[in-house]
């Protein structure tokens, strides 16, 4: 929290909602917000859906209510929540729909104006919630973040919110950075939000069509982030909210930088990458950032080569344009509804690249100038789009 901002303690619930006093030097002001419902998302939790839920039990702003959308659990994790926290209500889902799927249902089923989306890996500092709250009201925005730390390497930053690449992925800010290397840093507001912990406001999530379900898993976070920021909601980042995220072993899908990627992992990265490109991005924007995106998608043909992903690589090629007709409607809902330029809210940098995929100091020199190209188009770009 900001030196020159606090929140007090004194949290009162009238009528369904807190009043919040904020002081400002010396200046104090009362906000009041709505009581924030709480959604868990988990897919085979075990023990860290357990964790999860008594970190938010530990909240010194407790959620009002805390639902688990269960995804076609197979390993008992709706009567082990019941059995531990009685209180919380569950929803379950007979298959696995993917997270987006999941958050949608928890929305629709939560109540309060405020919901906390987490998932079930992700462990509230016991004041985060706080935070996040007294953050929004000092800095107004639609989505509020924490900061997002690893468990257990206590020590590194995973995240603070993030930003749409030109290549259409996911840059994340300080990602995987150690805390002492970033230094003091307040909130700020960011143009993309990692979906593992949100307190969002239903009425820009409703607004903006929540979640895409099409695809699945991986980028859905990115994806619902560029359609907020287009139609002019902010995120905001606190990183004086901490959150713990339990890497584990993860999902079958996870990647930890060893042993092989997942083959569907790879897919779907490169199908919903695509998908982003076709529907958020301006036509002008696009066909001037060609060079840049040829050059991207030879990159991931030849590394999908190598990996043996070719047939993926086409899948992914292939399902863009079998659903056209989807993906045209889908690109005119939003370019109409579009209040931003693509120049405010992409970025270049250092292209996003799982760590441990790139085996040869000769791939890593590769992507490192593909890197130099793409920003090089960009300061062209931003000046014409």
């Amino acid at each position: 929290m900001s030196r020159d901002a606090s929140i007090s303690r004194r949290f009162r619930e009238t009528g369904g909602r807190f009043e919040v006093t904020i002081e400002v030097g010396l200046e104090a002001r009362e906000e009041t917000v709505t009581t924030v419902g709480a959604v868990v998302v988990s897919h085979d939790g075990g023990e860290r859906v357990l964790a999860c839920l008594a970190a938010l039990a530990r909240q010194t702003v407790p959620p009002v209510e805390v639902l688990l959308v269960d995804n076609g659990s197979k390993d008992g994790t709706p009567r082990r929540v019941r059995a531990a926290f009685p209180a919380v209500r569950v929803l379950e889902l007979p298959v696995n729909l993917g997270p987006g799927a999941a958050r949608n249902r928890g929305l629709a089923a939560v109540e309060g104006e405020l919901v906390l989306w987490v998932d079930h890996d992700i462990y509230l500092e016991p004041d985060a919630l706080e935070r996040m709250l007294a953050a929004r009201v000092r800095m107004p925005a639609e989505v509020v973040l924490p900061r997002i730390r690893l468990h257990p390497e206590r020590d590194v930053v995973q995240c603070d919110g993030g930003a749409p690449h030109v290549v259409g992925t996911l840059l994340l800010r300080h990602g995987f950075t150690p805390l002492d290397a970033i230094g003091e840093h307040g909130a700020a507001y960011v143009d993309a939000a990692p979906s593992g912990c949100m307190l969002v406001e239903r009425r820009a999530i409703e607004a903006a069509g929540g979640f895409d379900e099409s695809f699945f898993f991986y980028l859905e976070d990115l994806e619902l982030s560029l359609r907020l920021r287009l139609m002019g909601y902010r995120i905001l980042c606190e990183p004086a909210a901490v959150a713990f995220h339990d890497r584990g072993r993860g999902s079958a899908l996870a990647f930890r930088g060893e042993g092989p990627y997942p083959r569907e992992r790879a897919f779907l990265l490169m199908r919903n990458r695509l998908r982003i490109v076709a529907t958020h991005f301006a036509t002008g924007t696009i066909l001037a950032l060609l060079p840049t995106l040829l050059a991207y998608e030879a990159a991931s043909l030849v590394l999908s080569l190598l990996h043996g992903w070719g047939r993926d690589w086409w899948a992914a090629w292939t399902s863009l344009f079998a659903r056209w007709r989807a993906l045209a409607v889908r690109r005119r809902w939003i370019q109409a509804r579009r209040r931003l330029p693509d120049r405010a809210l992409l970025v270049d940098g250092p292209l996003p690249i799982a760590p441990g995929l790139l085996k040869s100091a000769l791939q890593r020199r590769l992507v490192g100038l593909l890197g130099l190209v793409a920003a090089g188009n960009w300061w062209l770009v931003r000046r014409l789009v």
